[in-house]
């Protein structure tokens, strides 16, 4: 009985990360096909308690413009925060979609959650907590989105 379950939670897990992989591709296409190659975005990344941070990238052609990023002071920064450096490409719209088949594809996708945009179909927010750990959860969130002529 109990093999017939770990065989049932490896069947479901198969799935689950196969209907999110294919997810992700077709909202890649949907983006895709929108042909927008100008944009601002902000990212906010926040790390558990550890670390908050917002990116601004502008893309012009689908080359980075200009990026920036600011700190929020998280919980266990006592209230100052330094920038952490960053590769502004994880914050393009190619960048989400990189990071979004890449948690779709992984092992301990479960406990992860992806939403789209519904005009422009980029991942809107990825977070993850597993409910079994503390401390270990984080969220991409896009906050601000403009697409430029």
């Amino acid at each position: 009985m109990k093999a017939r379950l770990v065989l049932a939670e490896c069947i479901l897990a198969i799935l689950l990360t196969g209907c999110r992989a294919t997810q992700v591709e077709q909202m890649e296409r949907a983006w895709l096909d929108q042909k927008i190659t100008s944009y601002r975005i902000e990212v906010l990344v926040i790390r558990s308690i550890w670390h908050a941070q917002s990116h601004q990238v502008t893309v012009r052609d689908n080359q980075i413009e200009s990026a920036t990023a600011s700190c929020i002071p998280a919980p266990i920064e006592a209230g100052k925060c330094k920038v952490e450096t960053f590769n502004a490409e994880d914050y393009t719209v190619a960048g989400l979609f990189r990071k979004a088949h890449s948690e779709a594809e992984s092992q301990e996708a479960t406990p992860t959650k992806i939403t789209y945009d519904p005009t422009y179909h980029f991942p809107q927010q990825m977070s993850y907590d597993d409910p079994n750990m503390v401390d270990e959860d984080w969220s991409w969130q896009v906050t601000a989105f403009e697409v430029l002529s």
